[in-house]
């Protein structure tokens, strides 16, 4: 009998936490971690330490190299997936390499998300997801005095608070779609507001952004629908982050704003699951899907599809009072904390 061959699509917390959970359940079998950064799996959340030189690359690493070595698991960097044959089983790399798998697990995390109205000025915005991001926001910040951030969702909470401490000047313009997915109440905002304003940002509420222009002598200035018109070295654009799943439209799967799965993670095909921020689970005692955003909710799915994956009817259950919705989406989060 041949052997599984697992292939999972990420290498954030969904993924590894699967990986550990299908190496324990399944000693022989072939599992093969796929991510198209080239840097090995790293907390996210440090990235803003890392820009202000607090930490080093090294401390972002949450494990060696060598411990997919050890588990005989293979990782696979700066490999891009840009296509799924769910017929024959095959992931497609960027350079026509083929990999096929027995069993398929989805563990895409997000991209940064452009309002479709801000398409246009997108050129002129900076977002900071990857390490990639942050090497080149860190090497730009001895030149950057003033910021201007718009949108707004959770990371851009901690980002901001960040800059504060180099003696960045930062506004924070927040629009209708702030914190997007999320739906902020205005006992929220107040708080939001607050927390920002007593560590020196100023926040412009009910303002929206209304046009971006380049500056002859460098920066920006940015003009608000409210007549406002504010110039900084750097514009911030921080609206979320929205499924990176783009590839796989016309894949079979079913895609809403993630890959829409049922209570134990699975796809309409067999053998193929999504956890983590691509995924888009079926609630049914909601009669309706969630998306699950963060690092803990992320390890968890990773390691109900794992389960699942090895023959468990593991569902992915969680506390209806922890959801939050907007527009129909619930979303499953911690609100910050420590600002």
């Amino acid at each position: 009998m041949q052997s599984e061959h697992y292939v999972i699509i990420g290498n954030g917390p969904a993924a590894n936490s699967a990986a550990d959970i299908l190496r324990k359940g399944d000693p022989d079998a072939r599992i093969t971690l796929i991510s198209d950064e080239f840097f090995p799996y790293y907390h996210r959340h440090l990235l803003r330490h890392y820009i202000l030189g607090k930490k080093s690359k090294e401390d972002l690493i949450v494990r060696p190299i060598s411990y997919y070595r050890e588990n005989r698991i293979r990782l696979r960097l700066g490999q891009k997936v840009v296509r799924i044959d769910l017929q024959t089983r095959t992931v497609f790399l960027a350079h026509m390499e083929k990999v096929h798998y027995t069993r398929l697990l989805i563990c895409l995390g997000g991209k940064p998300r452009i309002p479709e109205i801000h398409y246009v000025y997108s050129e002129y915005f900076t977002a900071i997801k990857t390490i990639d991001d942050a090497e080149a926001f860190r090497e730009q910040l001895p030149g950057i005095r003033s910021m201007v951030i718009v949108g707004g969702d959770l990371i851009s909470v901690k980002m901001a608070a960040s800059f504060l401490e180099t003696g960045m000047n930062v506004r924070f313009l927040i629009d209708e779609d702030a914190f997007w997915p999320l739906k902020l109440d205005d006992d929220q905002r107040r708080d939001f507001t607050e927390r920002l304003s007593a560590r020196g940002a100023e926040v412009i509420s009910g303002d929206v952004l209304a046009g971006v222009e380049p500056e002859t002598e460098g920066g920006f200035r940015v003009r608000t629908r409210n007549g406002l018109s504010l110039s900084c070295d750097r514009i911030g654009a921080f609206f979320g982050l929205i499924p990176d799943v783009d590839f796989l439209v016309g894949s079979g799967l079913d895609i809403d704003r993630g890959i829409l799965v049922n209570e134990y993670l699975q796809t309409q095909f067999e053998g193929v699951y999504a956890a983590g921020d691509c995924a888009q689970v079926y609630n049914p005692d909601l009669k309706n899907y969630w998306v699950s955003i963060g690092w803990d909710n992320a390890l968890h799915l990773g390691q109900i599809a794992a389960h699942n994956i090895l023959g468990s009817d593991k569902t992915a259950d969680l506390p209806p009072l922890n959801l939050l919705n907007s527009d129909g989406v619930k979303v499953q989060t911690a609100w910050w904390r420590d600002l």
